[in-house]
């Protein structure tokens, strides 16, 4: 201390001046540390304050967007079990006004989207329902392509199934 007093003195400064000039104008070295840290931890907090708010809206969109995905499943199992029992009505209704020729192409076209379906369907009473129907397979088709009058029981069997195992 008394060796700063007195180099003080010999550069012309006095102590108060030097104390002075360092609290106005000079930083130390823990002053500019104290400083890049506030900035950092400002820095973080804002990026902070603009990343969790998107964040929490990206994961609110991302569930609903599976939600979505689930309901539009849904639905196109609903249309292809639909588009099942218009195939099989139009397959009976063809087959009763004695068109069997008619009634042969419905039915390929009925135990194709059957076998489809059968594939897909994620329901154990639709698919047992649906394996239950392309058992009838060959024997309609061998009907149909005979003009046997006799396949309008199995076709009724048929629809009455699809009727009832793929409706919810």
């Amino acid at each position: 201390m008394i060796a700063r007093i007195l180099a003080g003195r010999l550069s012309g400064k006095s102590e108060f001046q030097r104390r002075a000039k360092r609290k106005v104008g000079g930083t130390t070295g823990v002053q500019m540390r104290n400083r890049l840290i506030l900035w950092l931890v400002l820095l973080v907090a804002g990026f902070l304050a603009g990343f969790i708010p998107q964040y929490v809206k990206t994961q609110r969109r991302s569930a609903e967007l599976s939600n979505t995905n689930q309901q539009l499943a849904s639905c196109r199992v609903e249309t292809q079990l639909s588009q099942l029992r218009d195939t099989a009505a139009m397959m009976y209704l063809e087959a009763t006004r004695k068109n069997y020729g008619t009634a042969e192409g419905h039915s390929r076209r009925f135990f194709d989207q059957v076998q489809h379906a059968t594939t897909q369907a994620a329901d154990p009473t639709v698919r047992k329902t649906l394996e239950d129907v392309l058992k009838l397979r060959d024997p309609i088709t061998a009907s149909l392509a005979k003009g046997d009058p006799a396949v309008l029981s199995d076709l009724q069997l048929v629809l009455s199934n699809i009727e009832a195992g793929t409706k919810r």
